[in-house]
C-alpha cells in the first residue's frame, strides 16, 4: 500500500492526495540559518514547523542547521553547508535521505513491516536493519565518513560493489573512498579520536566549533572547516 501511494505521487504530481502522503514527509521540528528546500530548481525558505514533501532537495548556509523528524520515530539533522534530498526514490519508503554533500546526523528507526532502512550518499550506502544512529559527513572530492553512535549499520561501496556489506558498530567510523575498497578492519586509533570529539559538541543544548586536524594524508572529512554543531529536540 505505501509503496502504491509513493508511486503515486511519483507519477502524478498534482494530483496526489497529499493527505495519503502525510506520513512519508518529514517535519521541521527546528530551523536557524540559512534553510532551503526546493524541487524543480525553485528555492523555498524553510521555517519550523513546516512539512517537507518527498523528493525535496534540502539545503542549508554556512549558518544553517536544521532538525526533521519523520514518522515511525527516524530524524535527521542538517549542519552548515549540507544539501540532502529527501527519499529521493518515492517507490521505496526505506530509502530515506540521499546526503549529497555536508554533514548530517540521523536516526534510523525501522518501523513494523519494514526490514530496513538506508542512507545514500555519493560513494556509499548505509543500511540499518535495528535503531541506529550515524553522523555522516561527505566532503568535496566525494569522500564519506561514516560514524556510527548507537546501534550497528552495514556499509556498502556504491561504485566498487562487494557481495557482504562492511558491518560497523557503535563508537566505530569507517572513511570511504571513490576508488578504495573499504576495508573489513574498521580503522580505529586516529578514527576513534575524532568519533569522541563529535560525540563531545553532540549533547544536548550545546553548540561548539569544531576544526579538526587532518589525518590519513590530509583527507579526513572535516579538514578546514569550522563547522557548529547544535542539537534541537
Amino acid at each position: 500500500m505505501c509503496i502504491a501511494l509513493l508511486t503515486a505521487a511519483a507519477l502524478h504530481g498534482q494530483n496526489t492526495d497529499y493527505t495519503a502522503m502525510r506520513p512519508y514527509e518529514a517535519h521541521a521540528t527546528a530551523v536557524m540559518g540559512q534553510v532551503t528546500r526546493s524541487r524543480d530548481e525553485q528555492p523555498w525558505v524553510l521555517n519550523s514547523g513546516e512539512r517537507v514533501p518527498i523528493r525535496q532537495v534540502i539545503t542549508t548556509g554556512a549558518d544553517g542547521y536544521a532538525h526533521f523528524k519523520v514518522a515511525g520515530g527516524s530524524s535527521f539533522e542538517l549542519f552548515g553547508n549540507s544539501r540532502v534530498i529527501f527519499r529521493q526514490n518515492a517507490a521505496s519508503p526505506e530509502d530515506l535521505l540521499d546526503v549529497l554533500g555536508g554533514r548530517v546526523r540521523i536516526h534510523l528507526q525501522p518501523t513494523i513491516g519494514q526490514l530496513q532502512l538506508r542512507v545514500f550518499c555519493p560513494v556509499a550506502i548505509i543500511t540499518a536493519h535495528q535503531p541506529a544512529t550515524i553522523a555522516l559527513a561527505v566532503d568535496e572530492d566525494e569522500t564519506a565518513r561514516i560514524d556510527v553512535l548507537e546501534g550497528q549499520v552495514g556499509v556498502q561501496h556504491r561504485l566498487l560493489p562487494r557481495n557482504e556489506p562492511v558491518l560497523v558498530k557503535a563508537i566505530d567510523a569507517v572513511l570511504v573512498q571513490k576508488d578504495q575498497p573499504i576495508s573489513h578492519r574498521v580503522e580505529r586509533g586516529s578514527l576513534y579520536r575524532y568519533t569522541v570529539k563529535i560525540l563531545s559538541t553532540l549533547t544536548f543544548g550545546h553548540s561548539a566549533t569544531h576544526s579538526s586536524e587532518p589525518i590519513e594524508e590530509g583527507k579526513f572529512l572535516a579538514q578546514s572547516y569550522g563547522w557548529h554543531l547544535r542539537q534541537a529536540f
